[in-house]
């Protein structure tokens, strides 16, 4: 891998599977399924794993799957991850292959992460001869649930053999096209959801002084929220509080007896991320008490923060910067306040998150909204620097 003859041979392998790795694409962006669900996904992935002779494993049983490639060279072992699932969105673009289920669309890349590492398989299945090491191809489900990798580890996706260090690669709009970003350190934010309810009297619209109105209080409270990450957070560090939904009311001249909120936190430090449900409690009582309102809060960890390890990182830098050229790899310097539960295998093998850059000045290209794409050419640079990597342990 270090000769510009080896280079060269990957490049044509590369290129003699892409057809393949498109059409890959294409099937499984027109076939989308949510978390947990991915049946029809996981059944292409295992079909096209053992038609390549890899031992594979199905630690969830219909949703997610592990190919194991063995190399003829002493080696480490090497996780390469992709996650399966889909969105509940209902898909808005004009593409030929554009999602035939319902409500349901690949609005955030994973349609390209599968087709990748089932490429990177292809060329690596033909190198093995030079394979250093084994490599553990992993398709995990559920992780837009952030709760497939954790289902996974339970399994004992890490075990038999046990990984030296994993990857996974993000398709990332806020990099321009062809290029590769990666933080060192904390570089994706740990998620954690929560439900607030608000219970009263409720009453007439006409007779506000004889209810206890939950949404005023669910309004203040709305409000007062966005006090946590301004005055109790560090301003040095980043943190988001955010409401998404908002449940309450029958009728227009009703004030309604009880309301909830939901919402998600997303933080990079321990201590803030243990102290954010003391926090959103101790707004909670101030504005229901007063207001003659009981109050329920309900707070779920979801993952912890992405942490890629240092060295893991550098070696990515460099060796993304010998393929593709400095000025196309990026040390990034802020964490993403995005959350991915690849944090669950980085916290047991060192390793880190790849960000691979699709975005382009004319195209509305962002995650999770309904007109999501990317141009596919990024599927050649996806598995090249993905083969390169397990090709550099040897």
């Amino acid at each position: 891998m270090k000769s510009f003859i080896a280079e060269k041979r990957m490049d044509e392998l590369i290129l003699k599977h892409m057809p393949q790795v498109v059409e890959l694409r294409r099937r499984i962006h027109a076939q989308p399924e949510l978390g947990f669900g991915e049946v029809q996904t996981s059944a292409l992935v295992r079909t096209h794993l053992s038609d390549l002779g890899l031992a594979v494993e199905t630690p969830l049983g219909d949703t997610g799957v592990v190919g194991v490639l063995r190399g003829e060279k002493p080696g480490p072992v090497t996780i390469l991850r992709a996650d399966l699932d889909a969105l509940p969105i209902q898909e808005r673009t004009d593409l030929p292959f554009a999602s035939r289920n319902p409500g349901v669309m690949h609005a955030c890349g994973h349609d390209g992460h599968v087709a990748m590492l089932l490429g990177a398989a292809l060329v690596l299945k033909e190198l093995a001869a030079e394979l250093p090491g084994t490599v553990k191809f992993v398709f995990q489900p559920a992780e837009e649930l952030l709760a497939g990798a954790k289902a996974m580890l339970e399994r004992g996706v890490l075990e038999d053999p046990r990984p030296d260090c994993a990857y996974a690669f993000h398709l990332w709009p806020a990099l321009p096209l062809g290029h590769v970003g990666v933080k060192p350190g904390v570089a994706m934010a740990s998620a954690a959801k929560f439900r607030a309810s608000f219970s009263g009297s409720g009453g007439h619209g006409a007779n506000p002084h004889l209810a206890s109105d939950a949404v005023v209080a669910a309004a203040n409270w709305i409000t007062l929220l966005q006090n946590i990450v301004s005055r109790k957070v560090d301003p040095t560090e980043p943190a988001v509080v955010s409401v998404g939904r908002i449940e309450g009311g029958s009728s227009y001249n009703t004030i309604a007896r009880s309301v909830a909120v939901e919402g998600t936190v997303r933080t990079v430090s321990p201590r803030t991320r243990e102290r954010m449900p003391q926090w959103l409690e101790e707004l909670l009582e101030s504005v229901a008490s007063p207001a003659g309102l009981s109050y329920e809060l309900h707070y779920e960890e979801l993952c912890p923060p992405l942490m890629n390890d240092p060295q893991q990182s550098e070696l990515v830098l460099r060796l993304a910067e010998n393929l593709f050229g400095p000025e196309r790899v990026h040390q990034l310097t802020q964490p993403s306040m995005v959350a991915e539960d690849f944090a669950y295998f980085l916290e047991q093998a060192p390793g880190c998150m790849i960000f691979l850059g699709i975005g382009e000045p004319e195209r509305a290209n962002a995650l999770h909204t309904d007109t999501f794409t990317f141009d596919e050419e990024v599927l050649f640079q996806g598995i090249k620097l993905m083969v390169s990597l397990v090709l550099s342990k040897g």
